[in-house]
């Protein structure tokens, strides 16, 4: 049992580092922490190497070269620093430290100080229960026989120690009608949490360095692929959105107490193509959340305002019920089934949601205080394109724009924001062959937040007394429309409309 006693001892160690001030600002570093600790947990230490930190961890692509970035050299570097100051201070009598040795990139986690209690004769009697051959048959080979010993006895104990386990176990194996996977995924979830409606495939990574794993704990509903080549108006990354489920159906997930943001994602792939005759309230549908109605006669098409365009529901301060099961439920109203694309879970502070921060560039961002900003995402008509930008601290965020007549629908639980809009001129007035002969031609434009006027005629280089100099204009007390979406757009006066970066962050 001394085995059990210090997995136990290891988890709680990494879930207290977790939520320590430790990666304040730091999202590399939280990424590369939580990954290596996960999969040694999984018993795949064989697996924590270089190239799969870059690519799973830190978003790199698939053709990442470690000799030519050293990223994740760079970042462990940071990880072993900052773990050696944590437990010089605020973790120095916690009973087990972690550690990095030099050179490796396998967490160590060391005993310190007292030794680590043995579980009580209770427990012990309960993990001897042996189980029958069929749960070890039935449950996804990716969620019990791949993860190893450590998580064969945690499952063990979860699924014998909590009130009703051995109830949930016949359940799930008597109803036909859940899946499979649903056995493999007893243990709640912790951290964030994404899944990509109806799809039965391998994990995801999309562009903004999010995993979407496939479907999971469902019962109902019928899941359905869509057509490959159809564009996706608004998608953070073009392949995010491959399925959905559809018809009346449930999902039940496991989740440790505590507050969470919950995001849900749809879009209309049928009604209203090619006009919308026939189309207006034709697939209504409600979603309830814990037993509560969450959202009532939705219809997604008159949300989005278009067929193909992706529309995110964001909700702030949702809980597991008592029975620590988070609790979906989507009911068909109309003849046409009610519709899931994917679903957030995303651990927060209680009365908070987490900060917007979008870059117009390909690939995500820190700034210079380690905060983290996506990949260009929610964008809606014109053109993406790469800057140079050289001038001052936060000029990492200006080397990319959007331009154009465009739009964002950027997706925010119900509350007051503060919005700040991040320009610079890095076209006319540089060195580009058609802005240098035609440096006189000013760009005019103005910007809207749900139809009310931000700002008129703004020329930016006139504003910041320059090009490639920074411009950065700030709004409070801004709220999301009735859609709950920040719907931004830039129109253009004289030549196109510009905007290098974005972000809302919750008032207070």
């Amino acid at each position: 049992m001394a085995a059990i006693a210090q997995f136990q001892a290891e988890r709680a160690e990494f879930d207290a580092v977790l939520r320590s001030n430790l990666f304040h600002r730091a999202p590399n570093l939280a990424s590369v922490f939580r990954y290596t600790c996960e999969r040694y947990f999984a018993g795949e230490g064989q697996n924590i190497k270089e190239y799969n930190i870059a690519i799973e961890a830190l978003g790199r692509p698939a053709d990442f070269n470690q000799k030519k970035d050293s990223i994740v050299r760079v970042e462990a570097h940071r990880l072993r620093k900052r773990l050696s100051e944590y437990y010089a201070g605020e973790g120095a009598n916690h009973p087990v430290h972690i550690t990095i040795p030099a050179g490796q990139y396998i967490p160590q986690f060391l005993v310190h100080g007292a030794e680590i209690e043995t579980p009580p004769p209770a427990v012990e009697a309960a993990l001897a229960v042996e189980l029958p051959a069929a749960v070890f048959e039935e449950a996804p080979p990716a969620a019990i026989v791949a993860s190893g010993p450590r998580f064969i006895w945690i499952a063990l104990v979860l699924l014998f120690l909590a009130g009703g386990a051995a109830g949930t176990y016949f359940w799930v194996r008597t109803d036909p009608a859940l899946p499979a996977r649903w056995l493999g995924s007893m243990r709640p979830v912790e951290g964030d949490l994404r899944f990509l409606a109806g799809y039965g495939g391998e994990p995801f990574r999309d562009r903004q360095g999010r995993t979407w794993q496939s479907d999971r704990y469902y019962n109902g509903g019928r899941a359905v692929p869509l057509t490959p080549s159809q564009p996706i108006e608004g998608s953070p990354d073009p392949a995010l959105v491959r399925s959905n489920r559809q018809g009346t159906f449930n999902y039940d997930i496991p989740m440790v107490p505590g507050d969470y943001e919950l995001r849900l994602y749809f879009v209309e792939t049928k009604l209203g193509i090619g006009g919308l005759a026939n189309a207006a309230n034709a697939r209504l549908f409600r979603v309830n959340l814990n037993g509560k109605l969450l959202l009532n006669l939705f219809d997604v098409l008159e949300e989005a305002g278009a067929p193909n365009r992706l529309h995110v529901r964001v909700f702030r301060d949702v809980s597991p019920g008592a029975d620590g099961l988070l609790h979906l439920s989507f009911q068909q109203i109309t003849d046409v089934p009610a519709i899931l694309s994917a679903i957030e879970v995303l651990p927060t502070v209680p009365g908070h949601v987490r900060p917007i921060r979008i870059v117009a560039q390909a690939a995500n961002v820190a700034d210079a205080d380690d905060a983290l900003w996506q990949a260009d995402e929610y964008g809606v008509g014109g053109i993406q394109v790469n800057r140079t930008f050289t001038n001052g601290s936060q000029r990492m965020l200006f080397r990319g724009e959007r331009y154009g007549n465009f739009a964002y629908r950027i997706p925010a639980a119900a509350g007051k924001y503060r919005l700040r809009l991040y320009f610079a001129e890095t076209y006319f007035g540089t060195n580009l062959p058609f802005a240098q002969n035609n440096a006189g031609a000013p760009r005019v434009f103005n910007v809207f937040a749900n139809g009310v006027a931000l700002i008129r005629d703004l020329d930016v280089a006139k504003e910041a007394q320059g090009s490639n100099k920074p411009l950065v204009r700030e709004f409070e007390n801004l709220e999301p429309n009735a859609q709950g979406l920040f719907v931004l757009e830039f129109v253009p006066v004289h030549n196109y409309a510009e905007v290098n970066a974005i972000e809302i962050v919750p008032m207070g």
